[in-house]
């Protein structure tokens, strides 16, 4: 098996702070912009929260607060930095089983009004583990910025059942994991495009069936 993903891996480190980037100001693909720090410094995670899809824009969202998955007991003890996943180290929302496709919720990435779009989904559970210092895990791919700013890592989302113009894979998807100290419970935040679609075949991660209508 392959990585079709570039430079797929996790990155374990303690959010500080974000933006989040609303349609006004980056109509075509907006992104929150999360910090987090780790042994070697301030990093930053790019999520998206809109689709640059012209037909679907949206994001199909999943929210686990009482995560209980084996792939926590591997992550767990991990020091902060970034590293490398190879073959089935990877995270794959399929066949870890971690999502249920039919509770996915199917949100814009801006509407006017509380409660109604990605960003009021995403904002309280990013600010809850930042005010109680949880250790965060970032599956995606690692970038480095080329004009000097810092270098973090982005598709913190499905990476597989893409349009044939994107990189599929499996075993190498995206998500957000949260471990809370205080009291000892993980939550986890799944991401997929409303365009993506699923099952996907063997290891090319090529979809076959609409993820959501």
């Amino acid at each position: 098996m392959t990585n079709d993903i570039k430079n797929y891996g996790l990155w374990v480190g303690k959010p500080t702070d974000f933006t989040a980037e609303r349609s006004n100001i980056n109509s075509k693909s907006p992104h929150i912009q999360l910090h987090f720090q780790d042994d070697n410094g301030q990093h930053r995670a790019a999520i998206n929260v809109k689709s640059t899809d012209r037909h679907d824009s949206r994001l199909v969202y999943w929210l686990n607060r009482t995560l209980q998955h084996s792939i926590t007991d591997k992550i767990k003890d991990l020091g902060t930095g970034f590293q490398l996943l190879q073959d089935e180290d990877g995270l794959d929302y399929i066949r870890h089983e971690l999502v249920k496709i039919a509770d996915g919720l199917v949100l814009p990435s801006d509407a006017p009004g509380p409660n109604n779009d990605i960003i009021d989904e995403l904002t309280p559970i990013l600010q809850d583990g930042i005010d109680r210092k949880a250790t965060i895990y970032i599956f995606g791919s690692q970038f480095n910025d080329d004009n000097g700013g810092e270098d973090g890592i982005h598709d913190v989302h499905m990476n597989q059942g893409s349009l044939p113009r994107y990189e599929n894979g499996v075993f190498q998807d995206g998500g957000l994991f949260l471990y809370f100290e205080d009291d000892g419970h993980w939550e986890g935040v799944f991401l997929a495009f409303a365009s993506q679609k699923v099952p996907t075949y063997d290891d090319t991660g090529k979809p076959s069936m609409e993820l959501r209508s």
